[in-house]
């Protein structure tokens, strides 16, 4: 009988992959499979007298009882010769990871044969008398490797062999003796031992993508990678703002193991199935040599309980396995049986960050597959090609970062080398094609890296016949412009600096880098500061929504009219909040457990001095959006309830870069009083509790207050800038009057804005107020602005404030403005 299952597998493989000689050797263990098969069938056929029966194994004669009882049983195979699977094979592969003997690897051949070759199902059914059992059994496969039932080796099919713990090999029909059981080898093992990458099909949707943080320190990647090496292998990266995943992915590069993520999110969704997807992954990491990254914690299940078995599960299945975990808490001892080594992963230096978004515009450019596109970085491609990681050097100069396993186990050979060096390595075109959309004609790869004015030469009209006015914005030039000038130089250090203040983990960085790549090729231009504000903001989530009202701003400093003395204030605030990393977190200036790494301000003035749109614009300059605190979902009539309304707010807002607002603060922030009954107790307690929260608050908050004298002491001590907002005075007045009626409307000549500024003392908001109801009444006279609907307009405001209408400030306009 020939073997000719060989072929038809080796045919279905690429002619260039090099998988098939390190799958010869499975074809050479498989004929010797074959052999002892062939044996078992002729001492089979000789001790049968009716071979020919087709009813065979469908009945049993007396004659036949009487024969079995007769015979000293076993299929007479000869027992194993020793030998060792070849260095390197897959089968070796096999072996060092899952800790199996020569006799597991000839029991799994056994148990996988008939999914290699149909022929074995018949002769498997035909060996056990049953042809209906078409699968080896626990006896016959025990028997094919010249071992009896009774031999000790029965037991490598037992729970917690080798072969069983590891997901290799699976003992079904469970009610029947155990030599009857029939062995099934699951589909993702067999196509492993064939050369296939695809993961098992339960894990759609849980695998994510760890992506190696390519600014990551050396030391830090190098320890990290030890500590993974080490012992059972568990690591809790915890993030105060730096990428952990990244780190993660980089410190199993650096170990030879490629890094296999696990989507938090999608395993909180699914959590009767962590137990099973638990083993599944562990069988995943073993098959091919990978360490696992498994983060945020703060994705997984909320409740206590079920977090707790969510991740008692996956760590017991994943021991031994290098594990990393993030978040930004810490480790609780109920979450696992071992105690993982913890690190710390800061937030980066601003040179750091610049570099992370670099290389993020530049992946963007690619679309991740491209090996070049942005100057100032150099990417190799590797012995992966699966991965576009960069390149790491070890610290000798040499290109193997790897470090020793402790376990005994090798690591995976031919994994990325890290290098250091600053290059320029230019994008290919095919990369743009894809980032920009199919069908999208490109131009030279040249133009790709170099971009300039000539790159326009090969710009194809992508949006071409929309409303009959073609936009350039295809083909290499235009991504030339969009990410070759301007990041290419110095100019990413000012994208970078555009949004300093936000706090973005890995993925919402390369997801902003994205967007902004495609906004800027879009129009045809070099990604600016705005590109990058805008998809930032894009990457805040909707829980913030549900809790305050989401303001976009839509003015700028040109739009204040302060005293120098508040708009230093303002751009105080601004810088606070843009390098609070460097200084609260590099430089240590705010020392101290439980300490948060927030900006509060207080704007203290009287109504309509202008604090909410100061709050404006500082969120504008710091390209976040502004969230106005609604009193309403705040405040509960409950004991404790506004606590925890006011938790679920500040929890929220640290995890979204946005400016938080209080308007009329000293509702919620007042004083606390001596206590006279239980309701001076219990508001003691909410006063007592801002003031805790307030320490440990890592975002940035403004408080407004028109009576700053409510204010608890202890509030103001907490405050990191106070500003106060006067009400205007006459120069200021005029600068008010004039930026209120704008450019846009017409204005007649008796309009006399110095006289306005001059008589009539209102704030900023009450200007504001008077100028659209005098643009009202121009609008329906269907002419220019006079100077009657300004003074009727004043004085309708003034009725509105409780103020009379008075000769010695409305002077000669005093009639038109009685008759209002």
């Amino acid at each position: 009988m020939t073997y000719t299952a060989e072929p038809d597998v080796v045919a279905h493989l690429a002619v260039d992959d090099p998988l098939p000689a390190a799958i010869a050797p499975l074809w050479t263990r498989l004929r010797a499979v074959e052999e002892r098969v062939r044996q078992a069938v002729g001492a089979r056929q000789a001790k049968d007298p009716d071979p020919e029966d087709p009813y065979r194994g469908q009945y049993l004669t007396p004659e036949a009882a009487a024969r079995i009882l007769d015979e000293q049983g076993g299929l007479d195979v000869p027992g194993e010769e020793p030998w060792q699977p070849p260095a390197g094979s897959v089968l070796d592969g096999l072996a060092r990871r899952f800790g199996l003997s020569e006799l597991d690897l000839d029991l799994l051949l056994v148990a996988m044969a008939p999914d290699l070759d149909a022929r074995f199902e018949r002769l498997y059914g035909y060996l056990n008398d049953d042809l209906t059992r078409r699968r080896p059994t626990v006896g016959l496969a025990l028997e094919l490797c010249g071992l009896s039932g009774t031999a000790p080796a029965r037991f490598r099919l037992a729970p917690g062999a080798p072969l069983i713990e590891g997901g290799l090999v699976q003992v079904t029909e469970p009610e029947r003796p155990p030599l009857s059981r029939v062995l099934v080898v699951p589909d993702r093992v067999t196509g492993h031992l064939l050369g296939s990458a695809q993961p098992d099909d339960r894990l759609a949707g849980v695998l994510g993508e760890a992506r190696e943080d390519p600014t990551a320190q050396e030391a830090d990647v190098h320890l990290a990678a030890a500590a993974a090496m080490t012992g059972v292998g568990l690591v809790h990266l915890r993030s105060r703002g730096g990428d952990a995943e990244g780190l993660a992915a980089a410190a199993l590069h650096t170990a030879g193991l490629r890094p296999l993520a696990l989507d938090a999110v999608a395993l909180a969704r699914r959590p009767a199935e962590v137990p099973e997807l638990a083993r599944v992954v562990a069988r995943e990491a073993r098959l091919t040599g990978a360490g696992v990254v498994l983060g945020p914690l703060e994705a997984l299940p909320a409740e206590p309980a079920e977090r707790a078995r969510t991740l008692w599960a996956l760590c017991a299945a994943l021991r031994g396995i290098p594990l990393f975990t993030h978040g930004t808490g810490g480790w609780a001892p109920e979450w696992a049986a071992d105690t993982p080594v913890a690190l710390t992963v800061p937030a980066p230096s601003p040179e750091r960050q610049a570099a992370r978004w670099r290389h993020a515009l530049e992946r963007a450019a690619g679309d991740g597959s491209a090996t070049g596109g942005v100057a100032g970085s150099t990417r190799t491609a590797g012995d992966d090609s699966t991965t576009g990681h960069l390149a790491r050097t070890a610290g000798d100069g040499s290109t193997d970062g790897r470090l020793p396993r402790t376990d005994g186990d090798s690591p995976t050979t031919g994994r990325l080398a890290r290098a250091a060096g600053i290059g320029s390595v230019t994008g290919d075109a095919g990369a743009f094609a894809r980032a920009v959309g199919e069908g999208v004609a490109v131009g030279d790869a040249g133009a790709l890296a170099g971009g300039g004015e000539n790159a326009a030469a090969s710009d194809v009209n992508v949006l071409g016949g929309v409303g009959g006015n073609g936009v350039t914005v295809g083909g290499a030039g235009a991504l030339a412009r969009a990410v070759g000038d301007g990041v290419a130089t110095g100019d990413v250090e000012e994208l970078a600096l555009a949004v300093a203040a936000h706090r973005l983990d890995a993925g919402q960085l390369r997801r902003a880098a994205d967007v902004a790549v495609r906004t800027a090729v879009l129009a045809g231009r070099p990604v600016r500061p705005d590109d990058v504000r805008a998809a930032v903001r894009a990457q805040n989530g909707a829980g913030l929504d549900r809790l305050a009202r989401r303001v976009e701003p839509g003015v700028g400093w040109d739009d204040l009219v302060l005293p120098p003395t508040t708009h230093r204030r303002l751009r105080e605030l601004a810088l606070r909040a843009r390098h609070r990393e460097q200084v609260l977190g590099q430089w240590g200036m705010r020392p101290g457990g439980g300490r948060g790494r927030g900006v509060i301000a207080l704007f203290a003035g009287e109504s309509g001095t202008g604090k909410t749109m100061s709050a404006e614009v500082v969120a504008a300059d710091l390209g976040m959006d502004l969230y106005v605190v609604d009193l309403s979902t705040v405040v509960d009539k409950y004991i404790g309830e506004t606590e925890k309304n006011l938790e679920r707010i500040f929890t929220e807002a640290s995890a979204v870069n946005a400016v938080l607002l209080f308007d009329e603060a000293d509702a919620i922030f007042g004083k606390r009083s001596e206590v006279k009954d239980a309701h001076d107790r219990h508001a003691n307690i909410e006063s007592a509790y801002l003031l805790q929260r307030m320490e440990s608050f890592d975002g940035i908050a403004v408080l407004t207050t028109n009576l700053r004298a409510n204010l608890d002491e202890a509030f103001t001590r907490r405050l990191d800038v106070v500003a106060d907002f006067p009400v205007p005075d006459a120069g200021h007045r005029l600068a008010l009057w004039d930026r209120c009626l704008g450019d846009l409307m017409p204005r007649a000549d008796d309009l006399d804005l110095a006289f306005c500024a001059d008589r009539f003392e209102l704030a900023g908001g009450s200007i504001r107020a008077c100028a659209v109801t005098a643009a009202y009444l121009a609008a329906e006279s269907g002419g220019p602005l006079t100077m009657r609907q300004v003074v009727t307009a004043v004085a309708q405001e003034y009725r509105k404030l409780g103020r009379l209408v008075l000769e010695s400030e409305f002077g000669p306009y005093t009639a038109d403005a009685v008759g209002a």
